[in-house]
């Protein structure tokens, strides 16, 4: 059951109308411990509420009159709003990446999505001596039809891999999403949210985690769907146990608004959107969506597309 939301949209730009101080940004560390300690303190909230659930690691917060309280910890602006399970974290002194909206991009049903982007080697199955590698994907449109991964060294200047590169492995990818379920998905965040809790029913170690995995799958793709990309940023940002956070960086150094939820006991790296489009732009730290476009065969380059950005 999806907890009862604020009314407006005041809530959801809460992390938008914080002042932005100018000192350096945190390093990538010292985010880790802040998001941690505040993970710790959702868990303990969590504990000490009276019927809470057994096993439940996210907090839901009662819908109580917002209370705020803000603690400035070694530069940092921690901001916890006491409803809604939802956390701020606010980097000071990051200059947020804007990438404006994806362009319109006709596909057909016969064509392929293809998905180019910057990778650590340890998220992928690259066997090759490298820290940092490129991966294309063409993933078919309809969902049913084989695909191509490629993976490699990341070549200079922004190029595409050469699939015919010894360095380059090649992977078949099988079925996968069908981007025409995608087209289907409201826009409207709070009815994207009660579909994807009756999607993700009984998923999931909890039931926020499902949702939050289901989300960012289909990150990438939901790029081409107009209006999908923010619809799910702030779908996401209401699912209990969010964290929020500004200032945070990709793979190749583009700075957005972070979204990272604990997940079994742990935090993962935040996805992180351009803060005014709110398009996905990739992993804190791991990974970066270069480019997003249209292919009509796998292993072709894209007859159209869009470039995001190189870093």
């Amino acid at each position: 059951m999806i907890p009862e939301r604020p009314r407006g949209t005041e809530y959801d730009e809460l992390a938008e109308l914080l002042p932005a101080p100018g000192d350096p940004a945190l390093n990538p560390e010292r985010r880790r411990v802040l998001r941690q300690h505040l993970m710790s303190e959702i868990g303990r909230k969590r504990a000490a509420a009276p019927g809470s659930p057994r096993g439940r690691r996210l907090v839901v917060w009662a819908a109580a009159p917002l209370a705020l309280a803000a603690t400035v910890v070694t530069g940092t602006v921690v901001v916890t709003g006491l409803r809604g399970g939802h956390e701020v974290v606010q980097s000071p002194g990051a200059v947020a990446t804007t990438v404006g909206r994806p362009p319109v991009i006709e596909m057909k049903d016969g064509q392929f999505v293809y998905e180019r982007r910057v990778m650590t080697g340890e998220y992928t199955a690259y066997r090759g001596d490298t820290r940092v590698v490129q991966r294309e994907d063409w993933l078919a449109v309809a969902g049913s039809r084989e695909g191509l991964a490629l993976t490699g060294p990341r070549p200079a200047a922004a190029a595409r891999l050469d699939p015919d590169a010894p360095t380059t492995e090649h992977m078949a990818m099988s079925g996968g999403a069908d981007h025409r379920e995608l087209r289907e998905l409201p826009t409207d965040p709070r009815q994207l949210l009660a579909h994807l809790y009756r999607e993700t029913e009984g998923q999931g170690p909890t039931h926020e985690e499902a949702v939050f995995e289901y989300i960012s799958g289909v990150l990438e793709p939901a790029v081409l769907v107009p209006g999908l990309s923010e619809a799910l940023y702030r779908a996401a940002r209401r699912i209990p146990g969010v964290v929020v956070e500004t200032g945070v960086r990709d793979r190749i150094g583009r700075t957005g608004t972070g979204l990272a939820l604990s997940s079994s006991g742990s935090t993962r790296p935040a996805l992180v959107f351009d803060a005014s489009s709110f398009v996905f732009l990739g992993v804190e730290g791991t990974t970066a969506l270069l480019e997003i476009g249209v292919a009509d065969r796998a292993g072709e380059p894209p007859v159209d597309s869009w470039n995001l950005g190189t870093g």
